[in-house]
């Protein structure tokens, strides 16, 4: 996106008053708020800076583009490049500065997405995780985009205590531990989703971590259990255990219980107070994703 001379002493002007504005603010906040409500501040004036140093030009001040390029606010963006995080990075990053694509780092990529999202009213954070046990895992899988939410009434959600499902838990175990995708697109399974979640499901039976059921489904709106998430861990962690668990609920004929035994081993998750693994209640989205995370960042 390369400027004209009078254009970029418009916007040096700008971007200069901006930058004074913006420092004073930040100066001021820094005094009365935390250090994580800092640094979301300081990302959002870092999108704002680099919009208006590398996208002023070529789609103005409001977004709606010019001559050949296209508008980055409104119905039409946010119904195609801009529907979600994912689109609008994948779009900013391999187009912009139109000057120099692929030229910034990830983090600024990340800053101009969100400030482009937030022109369009598209919510970037999480509101039900305050103050939630795993707010932190949550929030750090989230920055790497391995995990995604719901869009309610305004709000992105992440629905941190609600069961995850099958699609989802291989959705963002697979982004984790980034996996190039099958290109393979046949199965016998009669219920696999057609968007995206098709290919991870199928990289994951490739894998070896996760099958089907015996009627040739799926069932990828289906919950998992905390023994089937043990399954799957162990599997794809080749992780043995030394010995029993010794969990009161989980028998040694158990179907799951040398691979409970082995993540339980590992560190990745274990079980209660009173002694009981539990290896039939559903996982919630919080705890998959702590597992996750964990698998990420070992102890």
């Amino acid at each position: 996106m390369r400027l004209r001379s009078s254009s970029k002493r418009w916007l040096m002007i700008i971007t200069a008053a901006a930058v004074f504005a913006g420092g004073t603010a930040l100066q001021s906040r820094l005094r009365g708020t935390s250090a994580a409500s800092a640094a979301a501040d300081m990302a959002e004036e870092t999108g704002e800076a680099i919009y208006m140093q590398h996208c002023l030009a070529c789609h103005a001040a409001d977004g709606q583009g010019s001559g050949k390029y296209p508008a980055l606010v409104g119905d039409k963006a946010k119904k195609g490049r801009l529907a979600n995080y994912d689109k609008a990075y994948a779009y900013i990053s391999r187009n912009m500065p139109g000057d120099n694509p692929g030229s910034m780092r990830e983090e600024e990529y990340k800053a101009v997405t969100k400030y482009v999202l937030g022109l369009n009213g598209i919510p970037t954070d999480f509101s039900d995780i305050a103050g939630h046990w795993a707010a932190k895992e949550i929030t750090a899988l989230q920055d790497l985009r391995f995990i995604d939410g719901y869009t309610e009434n305004g709000k992105l959600l992440f629905k941190p205590d609600q069961a995850i499902t099958r699609a989802e838990f291989i959705r963002y175990f697979a982004k984790a531990k980034e996996w190039f995708l099958t290109n393979s697109t046949e199965s016998d399974l009669t219920d696999l989703p057609k968007n995206a979640d098709r290919a991870y499901i199928l990289t994951a039976i490739e894998y070896g971590v996760i099958e089907g059921y015996p009627d040739h489904t799926f069932k990828p709106r289906g919950t998992l259990t905390r023994a089937e998430i043990s399954a799957i861990l162990a599997r794809s962690e080749m992780l043995q255990a030394s010995g029993p668990a010794g969990f009161r609920d989980v028998s040694p004929g158990f179907w799951a219980a040398d691979v409970i035994a082995a993540v339980q081993e590992s560190g990745l998750f274990g079980g209660y107070e009173d002694g009981t693994f539990a290896p039939d209640r559903k996982m919630t989205r919080a705890e998959a994703v702590a597992v996750i995370y964990r698998l990420l960042n070992p102890q």
